[in-house]
């Protein structure tokens, strides 16, 4: 009887052990990616000064904060641009905050995909993003997707 109560015991102890440490894999994998917080910073603050205003001023300011000056430059340097490559559409709408995805990409380092359904056609839009690190801070460094 000691013996089987002794057996119990461990296993629940070992499984509280396996919960515990599945737990706090998963809660570090998720709270400390600075990185993916960024991109939803952006991507929030992008899409809502693209759908208040048309002030490109505004929009400038967000870009340079947010993203390194090799991605503007590239962008700038574009002449047949026909949309916009951060939210790969020609037109914005708010909507698509609702459904704004970003994941870490699970082959690629420092490789994100920001994603959100579009209301026109009812499709997942997605975007491959580079980000790295200047100082403290992450910023976008280049669009794999344009």
């Amino acid at each position: 009887m000691v013996y089987m109560k002794t057996q119990f015991l461990a296993s629940c102890f070992v499984s509280i052990l396996i919960f515990f440490s599945s737990y706090c894999r998963g809660q570090n994998k998720t709270s400390n990616d600075s990185a993916a917080t960024m991109l939803k910073q952006f991507y929030t603050s992008y899409i809502t000064a693209s759908v208040e205003s048309l002030d490109e001023k505004k929009l400038t300011l967000i870009k340079k904060q947010y993203c390194t000056k090799k991605i503007l430059n590239r962008i700038a340097k574009d002449e047949e641009l026909d949309n916009d490559p951060f939210v790969n559409a020609q037109d914005t709408d708010i909507d698509w905050l609702r459904t704004l995805v970003i994941n870490k990409d699970p082959k690629k380092p420092n490789v994100y995909i920001a994603s959100y359904i579009s209301n026109y056609t009812k499709k997942r839009i997605i975007n491959k993003l580079l980000v790295v690190k200047e100082g403290q801070t992450y910023k976008i460094d280049d669009i794999l997707t344009y």
